[in-house]
């Protein structure tokens, strides 16, 4: 092999590793999400798809991306890696009244309510910790 061989197999090989960096980097700081049934309508329908900057500034009225929770246990035992996500929105934070009791949210924990009232959400398994929170939504498609 020539030098201007080796060259271009060294900067294809260069090319090839900052593409693959470059993807990483960006899954590290986005995720695109499916939305799934209509607990979030009217704002987002079936289908859409939901782009969140995963982030720990998490804002009442944001919609967030959500580890969900386990169905008989709640949020107690949802860990990110294995839970479905769910996308919903911020009714309350910590130290902010819990609609419906009016007691205020825990520590660390976010009150999360869908937009249609038929679809779960923290009214059925309690304020959710902040630890399972993903991202904030920043734009649907």
């Amino acid at each position: 092999m020539t030098s201007s061989n080796w060259f271009f197999v060294v900067a294809l090989v260069v090319v090839a590793a900052l593409m693959a960096e470059s993807v990483r980097q960006l899954r590290r700081r986005w995720l695109l999400v499916k939305v799934e049934g209509v607990s979030m309508e009217p704002a987002l329908r079936d289908g859409q798809e939901v782009l969140a900057k995963r982030t720990r500034r998490i804002a009442t009225g944001d919609i967030v991306v959500v580890a969900a929770p386990d169905p008989q246990l709640g949020w107690a035992e949802a860990t990110r890696a294995k839970a479905p996500w769910w996308v919903k929105r911020v009714a309350a934070g910590p130290g902010e009244a819990m609609p419906g009791s009016g007691g205020p949210v825990p520590p660390g924990h976010y009150f999360l309510l869908s937009d249609n009232p038929v679809g779960e959400d923290s009214r059925r398994h309690g304020p959710c910790p902040g630890n399972l929170i993903v991202g904030s939504v920043i734009r649907s498609f």
